[in-house]
């Protein structure tokens, strides 16, 4: 973990420059840049069943599909296989292979990008790189050193969101806070990385985004700045708006590491977007403004995720297809 691989798949080259991509593309009538087109959250969709939907998918005119997790994960036999109990699960990393019990294995993986670029689709993968499972024990061995997370917070939870440092530092409910200003952490999650890229990947989606430092942080922290040099086109990450959620920063680290895009996410449009939406009230005036300090170029709205699906919240849940 000394020294990070160096990515051996440019990924921009790989579709944009590729003639027989660009063809499928045109076909179908999908976005050249990725920052432009329409995602599709396939949410605890496996690999294979995404690649089996692919010819619906660049017909419904999604530019890219954004899978779950795909580091190793947490199993509670205790609770099978039932998804209401174990859909969390894609969010408690264990180690950083490719490939889980959810979204199957790395030739999985491989099997989807080879497809959806015969479509002239492009694939994001969700991407937790904040932390690791709450369960020191089901962590692999290569991640259980001591040095490898942070340990503030009495090894607690964060406990003041409008402190920086503690967002960045403490836990979030529990899970193992990596200590990001590691340079050996920031190989191994890069190395991850680069193999998903070189696998055929396009983007990445970084969920917990904001409770990892900026570069100009605590000690010139350069964590992101090694993981988002790994070969992908679009990176955005999850940065949920409050006071000390910096969000134009993200939104210029993510879109100087991407090719004609990448940025953060808006949370408070999505939200006012919902809103409308229950309500029928599509107020232009309201809508017209994206309520983030980030440029609008650099924003990825979204109506609907997990997030605001199955968490406690549940503001998504009642919504209709309409």
């Amino acid at each position: 973990a000394s020294t990070a691989l160096a990515a051996d798949r440019d990924s921009y080259q790989d579709t944009i420059g590729n003639s027989s991509f660009e063809a499928a593309r045109n076909q179908y009538g999908l976005t050249k840049h990725m920052k432009n087109g329409a995602i599709l959250h396939a949410w605890m969709w496996s690999f294979k069943t995404i690649t089996q939907h692919m010819p619906e998918i660049a017909a419904a005119g999604y530019t890219s599909v954004q899978t779950e997790p795909m580091s190793k994960i947490k199993e509670v036999a205790a609770n099978g296989k039932k998804f209401t109990e174990n859909w969390y699960y894609v969010y408690q990393p264990t180690d950083t292979p490719i490939g889980n019990w959810v979204m199957g294995t790395e030739d999985d993986l491989k099997s989807l990008c080879n497809t959806a670029h015969k479509y002239g689709v492009r694939i994001i993968v969700d991407v937790v790189a904040n932390h690791m499972t709450a369960t020191w024990g089901a962590i692999a061995d290569r991640w259980k050193k001591s040095e490898y997370y942070h340990h503030d917070c009495n090894d607690g939870d964060v406990q003041d969101w409008n402190n920086r440092y503690q967002v960045t530092h403490c836990k979030l409910l529990g899970l193992y806070d990596i200590n990001t200003e590691n340079t050996e952490t920031a190989n191994m999650m890069h190395d991850f990385l680069v193999q998903a890229v070189n696998d055929g990947v396009d983007g990445f989606r970084f969920d917990a985004a904001k409770h990892i430092e900026l570069p100009d942080e605590y000690n010139g922290s350069q964590y992101w700045n090694i993981i988002l040099n790994n070969g992908a086109q679009f990176q955005y990450g999850e940065v949920l708006q409050d006071s000390v959620s910096r969000d134009s920063d993200y939104a210029k680290l993510f879109s100087s590491h991407s090719k004609n895009g990448g940025g953060v996410t808006a949370s408070s449009y999505g939200s006012k977007l919902r809103g409308a939406l229950n309500s029928k009230n599509l107020n232009a005036g309201t809508l017209s403004d994206w309520s983030n300090s980030a440029s609008p170029s650099n924003l990825v709205s979204w109506v609907e995720s997990h997030d605001n699906y199955s968490n406690s919240d549940r503001e998504s849940t009642g919504m209709s297809e309409w």
